[in-house]
């Protein structure tokens, strides 16, 4: 009775001594995995607009830094669920920087886009960067931080200009075979942020060729003044509208391919016989 008695407290004294604590620690594959699961959970709580996920998710003396400049705690995060609203997001592959037993960082590239207050907003190749910490047995993020893509370029009002110029050059050559290599921005027809596109002249004209962002609709085939700004604004009227053989600026909102977001842009538009081409460049918000 007495030996059983010693080998019950000598496995108590092993389960609880340091080196079986370290056998309890997860391994580096598997804490990825976890807290890849947990981060996942995040973004598809934000789709939901999950204010109790986020009430345990996060600690409560966390702080976010978002690619915008922001910088908001729990409660600020709890309170911005009511007028953030996001669509959808694309992650990239997670990596684990462990720090301690009870504290690490995983880091990967997002893109997302939803509407704050109404108004679009869309972020691309985000370097995101989240710590968790063990608390009572459980994970929760206590820091997290947006990082944007410092690498990204615009052209100009006479590259606009210049691409145009080539565009019709192409299509004088080509004829409407022309207007798939402007479409898929093959023979210089893409550049950064500038890319063309061709309308049937005349108010019943269709869309012929577009080069530009992945839209929820390709354009292609539409009647040219049913094409809206994401403001709603007229585009495609104003184009047919303002196009001549000496070509006019039209300005509006539209979705920037080189920041994936709604930003302000200048279109120079241009009539050749029976076809308007155009292609902008934007003025990003700093």
């Amino acid at each position: 009775m007495r030996l059983l008695s010693f080998l019950l407290a000598m496995i108590l004294v092993n389960a609880t001594s340091p080196i079986a604590k370290s056998q309890e620690k997860l391994g580096d594959t598997k804490l990825l995995e976890q807290l890849t699961v947990l981060e996942k959970a995040s973004w598809e709580a934000a789709v939901r607009g999950d204010k109790e996920f986020f009430r345990t998710y996060l600690a409560p003396d966390s702080k976010w830094f978002l690619a915008d400049g922001s910088e908001v705690g729990r409660d600020q995060v709890l309170k911005n669920l009511d007028e953030f609203k996001l669509t959808s997001y694309n992650m990239g592959k997670t990596s684990l920087l462990r720090i301690s037993d009870d504290a690490a960082m995983i880091l990967y590239r997002i893109s997302y886009q939803g509407t704050h207050k109404n108004q679009k907003e869309a972020y691309a190749d985000i370097e995101s960067s989240s710590l968790y910490v063990q608390r009572d047995g459980k994970w929760q993020e206590i820091f997290y931080q947006e990082t944007p893509n410092a690498g990204v370029s615009h052209g100009t009002a006479e590259e606009a200009k210049q691409m145009v110029a080539k565009a019709i050059a192409l299509v004088n050559k080509e004829g409407e075979s022309a207007f798939e290599k402007i479409s898929t921005g093959k023979e210089g027809m893409r550049d950064r942020d500038l890319y063309v596109f061709v309308y049937e002249a005349g108010p019943e004209g269709k869309v012929l060729a577009y080069g530009g962002p992945k839209l929820a609709q390709n354009p292609i085939g539409t009647l040219a003044r049913e094409v809206k700004s994401p403001d709603g604004d007229p585009i495609g009227k104003w184009f047919q509208e303002k196009s001549n053989e000496q070509g006019a600026w039209v300005d509006y909102n539209y979705l920037d391919p080189a920041t994936n977001k709604v930003e302000h842009k200048f279109t120079w538009i241009t009539r050749n016989g029976k076809y308007n081409f155009g292609c902008g460049f934007y003025t990003p918000s700093k």
